[in-house]
């Protein structure tokens, strides 16, 4: 029997009811039964703009993105007049890379409701995922600039209801992948909230006075939405586990999320364990109701409730950490807490927050077990000839990188450069015609260089790393996970580090094995390591030799999270 059930029979029987049953099926992460109730109630209610919204966003999570388009310019027709169906039709657009439409979206929202908060900062913070190259991004980084300058401008509009912005669900997650300081740019968005949030919900931006009682333990919350299987859960799970529980009382806030095995474990580990959803002021209700000494933010800046969150104040100490590495920009953020081998000199220039600096990775990262090696027609890669993995999201890798791509190219006749796939098939075909249009420029003949590999599982996708030659890390946004991947598997990464954390994870993981060779202090050595590690077995060889005896130095260390409490200590309790 369908668990959706409102009917005395057990089966929806109106269009309301299917939608309800979708409603449920969506919230558990049953995609495919959301998409089917949702399409049952189109069918009995076909003129029901709101019923073709849901479905079109339950297929835009599914990545079914041409239904979804199909559904939501449906919703669209039949509710011209209405921002949310057109603002949901840009931002699935936009994931395809078609940021002109996206952005003719949002005007068809702002036309509709000209007072609609939540389009008037989609459309002025718009940033496609892959660009055609430095030129265009920088034309979107220079409308991203005046976008804020025209919210701030229109800031009086909104004041006079400015509960509004708790309806704000757009995010400037692209930002942080040009390659740029952002401070200012994240500042700015900051207070532009900050100032609405003061006057929509004051009982949450009031001071929190301290309450310590020495003898106590310090009370930390952990918050994230990706408190699962994921990047996050893998980085920093050890910050819940293995936080001493004679100084501390750990709550796990899961937001939002669809719980896993590993959000499990993590709610066994802590003493508390708190799942908040809703609208971000629910959450935030929940979140101030635990009465923290501390709050974290794992990954501020991933979400659209998020950044709301981090302009509110709901402990007394509030930190972010860098499962988003750039600064927050928010003035109710007190320390930003990084790792001290992969931040540059300059680096609290780069940060509103205290930057507080840990050592090692910054947690205890415990790698997944080894995996056996596997053979390139596994994976459909040739037998022959040299591979060059880059395994970095698209979006992550800037058009600055095709030139070093490109001269290995030109370098290596028997090179072939791998990628993965986006989700969407608009950022792939974005960045493989980026890469096209570099080769025709340089006189390159198309010979199959370039293979995007296919979405794949985390065992399949670290199997897959043993066939490769050498790992080509990116420029301005360098690997964290995947890093951390290619070293367990004895993969050599060659890199060249940026000016920001964000672009020197792997430089310090590099370090901590001890093979820092291939960290290359210019894009001519870049090529030149490259090619070599690539071109000679024995070289390569020893290489994985010395990273498999340097890796311990890497994981499973206690230090990061002895520094951890130590900080968390001091936060709440400064030494007299």
């Amino acid at each position: 029997m369908s668990p959706a059930s409102d009917s005395p029979q057990g089966t929806p029987a109106t269009s309301d009811q299917w939608a309800r049953a979708g409603d449920r099926e969506l919230h558990a992460g049953r995609l495919d039964r959301a998409v089917a109730s949702f399409r049952k109630a189109t069918e009995l209610a076909p003129t029901a703009a709101a019923l073709w919204l849901r479905l079109g966003r339950a297929e835009a999570a599914r990545s079914r993105h041409a239904a979804a388009e199909s559904a939501l310019r449906r919703a669209c027709t039949l509710e011209p007049h209405s921002a949310g169906s057109h603002v949901a039709l840009a931002d699935l657009l936009l994931q395809e890379n078609r940021a002109q439409d996206a952005l003719e979206a949002c005007r068809h929202a702002i036309a509709a409701e000209p007072g609609n908060i939540h389009a008037a900062v989609a459309e002025a913070l718009l940033l496609p995922p892959v660009y055609s190259g430095t030129d265009e991004l920088e034309r979107w980084r220079a409308r991203f600039a005046e976008g804020l300058d025209r919210l701030h401008a229109g800031r009086a509009r909104w004041l006079d209801r400015p509960s509004s912005v708790l309806a704000v669900e757009a995010t400037n997650f692209y930002l942080a992948y040009q390659g740029k300081d952002d401070l200012a740019l994240q500042t700015s968005y900051s207070d532009f909230l900050a100032s609405l949030l003061a006057r929509a919900v004051p009982e949450l931006h009031d001071p929190i006075a301290r309450r310590r009682d020495r003898r106590a333990r310090i009370r930390v919350g952990i918050l994230s939405s990706n408190l699962k299987v994921s990047t996050i859960g893998d980085y920093f799970g050890a910050w819940i586990t293995d936080l001493p529980r004679d100084r501390f009382e750990t709550s796990a806030i899961f937001c939002a999320g669809i719980p896993d095995a590993r959000t499990e474990t993590l709610a066994r580990a802590s003493d508390r364990f708190v799942q908040a959803s809703g609208t971000a002021d629910e959450i935030a209700r929940t979140v101030k109701s635990l009465e923290l000494d501390i709050l974290v933010f794992l990954d501020a800046g991933m979400t659209p409730w998020g950044s709301l969150l981090v302009n509110l104040r709901l402990a007394p100490v509030q930190c972010a950490a860098w499962g988003h590495p750039v600064t927050t920009g928010s003035a109710f953020i007190d320390f930003f807490l990084s790792c001290a081998d992969m931040e540059p000199a300059d680096a609290p220039s780069h940060y509103r927050e205290r930057l507080v600096l840990l050592p090692g990775l910054g947690t205890r990262y415990q790698p997944p077990p080894r995996v056996d090696a596997a053979r390139r027609e596994q994976f459909g890669l040739p037998a022959e000839g040299r591979l060059y993995l880059c395994p970095q999201s698209l979006f992550k890798i800037h058009p600055d990188a095709d030139g070093l791509f490109l001269e290995l190219l030109e370098r290596d006749r028997n090179a072939m450069i791998l990628f993965v796939a986006a989700t969407t098939e608009g950022q792939r075909a974005s960045f493989v015609q980026r890469l096209e249009r570099g080769m025709r420029d340089r006189g390159l003949e198309a010979r199959r260089q370039i293979k995007l590999l296919p979405l794949m599982s985390h065992r399949d996708f670290r199997r897959m790393m043993t066939v490769a030659d050498v790992m080509v890390d990116t420029p301005h946004w360098s690997g964290g996970n995947t890093s951390l991947d290619a070293l367990g598997s004895g993969l050599p990464i060659v890199t060249l580090p940026g000016a920001f954390m964000r672009g020197r994870q792997s430089a310090a993981m590099l370090r901590a094995v001890g093979v820092e060779e291939l960290i290359a202090q210019d894009r001519a050595a870049y090529v030149e390591l490259a090619l070599r590690v690539a071109g000679d077995a024995a070289y390569r060889e020893t290489l994985t030799r010395r990273i498999g005896e340097g890796w311990g130095g890497l994981v499973n260390r206690k230090e990061p999270i002895d520094a951890l409490a130590d900080a968390l200590s001091a936060m709440v309790d400064p030494p007299r």
